[in-house]
This record gives structure tokens, sequence and C-alpha cells, in this order.
């Protein structure tokens, strides 16, 4: 009798040993995936709290980028595209046209308001058919995804029917915490007054996560600040017009077409903020540039190799 139950619990236990393992639940994603159709982003208009990743899908035939920052309290997407969108591109017109003096003048009509904006990043530059991708702690609030960079002398953002909003996306960051863990990086890229530093990790061939420690942030022209901006290096690459490509304030800066393939990263944060983009990359030489004036000459620029094991 015992050697009954001592085999039938013999037999329970094998077959609880060769039993399959309980799925593992997979970790919880909060992505904001938007598309490129036109001069349009096209997606949801809401997402949830916490770690969250803003994933643009290229396919709109050229160079787009997403920044995305939140909005001050009682400002409105209309009152953007009004107040600032519309006085930029006039100042632009004005200045293409040689008349830098109603450009200044428009210019200086901007609202106070303006500089209660807080960026939080958001893909940096890529070309037609690249993804970008970028995963930001974002707080409940509302917020917008644009693009402006230009073509034939127009942004992105900028859309000539009044009332329609261009490359303009009101997002709506909701209290609910969407779960997301923050992402694990194989690189660190700490971004400083200095330039750029690899402090841990390195580029591989294929899909990379990288950190970006925005260690020390100032203004340019009391737009921009460090941000990075990831270009492949060819043998006929022009490296210096794709380093200063990103620079907005002169007339060709952000040009369609880009001098060189863009392949994402991350924009502007405050000092002491931490984001994450995800770049392809190939085997070869790629550029990590900023949007800011001289970028070159202030040390945010930096040559990266990418090698095969």
């Amino acid at each position: 009798m015992h050697r009954i139950i001592i085999a039938s619990l013999l037999a329970l236990c094998l077959a609880a040993c060769s039993a399959p393992a309980p799925e593992q639940d997979e970790p919880a994603q909060n992505v904001l995936e938007l598309d490129v159709e036109g001069l349009k982003f096209v997606g949801p208009d809401t997402i949830k709290s916490g770690w969250t990743t803003v994933r643009i899908n290229n396919g709109g035939g050229m160079t787009h980028h997403g920044l995305v920052y939140r909005l001050p309290d009682g400002v409105t997407a209309q009152m953007l595209d009004e107040e600032v969108v519309r006085p930029i591109q006039a100042s632009l017109t004005a200045m293409i046209e040689g008349d830098g003096e109603k450009a200044a003048q428009i210019a200086s009509t901007f609202p106070a308001w303006l500089g209660d904006i807080k960026y939080l990043g958001g893909p940096g530059m890529m070309s037609d058919g690249v993804t970008g991708e970028a995963t930001m702690f974002l707080e409940p609030g509302n917020y917008i995804v644009e693009c402006y960079v230009k073509s034939n002398g127009v942004q992105h953002n900028f859309n000539p029917t009044p009332g329609e909003l261009g490359m303009v996306l009101p997002l709506t960051v909701l209290p609910e915490d969407g779960g997301m863990a923050e992402p694990q990086a194989n690189v660190t890229l700490a971004i400083s007054n200095q330039g750029y530093e690899i402090t841990d990790g390195a580029f591989v061939p294929g899909k990379n996560t990288v950190r970006a420690e925005f260690v020390q942030q100032q203004l340019y022209n009391d737009f921009v600040g460090h941000d990075a901006h990831v270009f492949r290096i060819d043998a006929d690459t022009d490296v210096d017009a794709a380093a200063r490509w990103p620079d907005f304030f002169p007339v060709d800066g952000q040009q369609t077409p880009a001098p060189a393939k863009f392949v994402g990263g991350i924009h502007d944060m405050p000092e002491g903020s931490t984001a994450y983009f995800t770049v392809v990359l190939e085997e070869g030489e790629y550029g990590i540039t900023a949007e800011v004036p001289d970028a070159q000459a202030k040390g945010l620029f930096t040559r990266i190799t990418v090698a095969g094991s």
C-alpha cells in the first residue's frame, strides 16, 4: 500500500515538473504611435502618463522630426498657431525676401507665455522611411508634437489655411499612469555644455537604445537647447553641411532635402533630465549633432564608428 502511495506521488511530481511553465506577463507599454501623411501627424491624441514612448513612422517623403513640449496652462494649440507659428513663418518669409528689419519686428511680437513652454524631448531628425522613437517621462497635461522642418521656405508646422494646423498635433497626457517601466539602454550619452560623451556601452549594428542624460542645458537664440540628432556618414556625405543642417535659424537651416540620412535622436530637455531614443544602425560611420548655432564650434558634434563583432 505504501509503495502505491509513493509511486502515485512520484508520478504527480514528474507530471508537475514536466508541465510547461506559466507564461510571463509582457512588460507594460505606453506608446503613442504616429504616422506621417502629407504634412500631418496622424494618430491618437491622448496617451497615459509616466514613461511614454513617442514613435513616428516617417513615410512622408522627406525629413521630419517630432519635438514634444508641454503647453502652459490656458494655452491652446490654436493660440500657438496664431501667436507663434504664423508670426515665425511671416518673419522667415521676410528674411528670405531680404527684409531683416521687418523680420525682426515680427519676431518681437511673440507672446510672453512662449517662455513658459517646457520642452520634453521627442524623436529627432528622421529621413524618409525611418521610424523615430523617443521615450520620456510625461506628467499629465496638454502637449504638442511638432515638426518645423522647412520645404521651399515654408515650415511644416505652418498651414496657410486659417484655423487649420500643420504638423502640430495637440496631445493630452492623461492622469492615469501607463505603467511602463523605465527602458534599458545599451549606450549612455551624456550631453553638456562641453558636448557629447559616451559614458557607458557602445553603439552596435542593429537596434540601439540610447540613454540621453542632459547634464547641462542652455538656450540659444531664446528657443533651442542641447539635443542629439544622428546621421549616417557615407563616402559622398558633406559632413560639415549635415552637422549644421539642424540649426533652424539660417534661411537654409532645416531646409529639405537634408544633406545626409538622419536616423533619429532626441530633442532638448531641461537640465538634469533623462530620456531614451532608439536608432537602427548599419556598420559604418555616423555623426551626432545638435540643433544649435555653430554646433561643431561649440563641441556639439561627434563622430562614431559602428563595427560588427
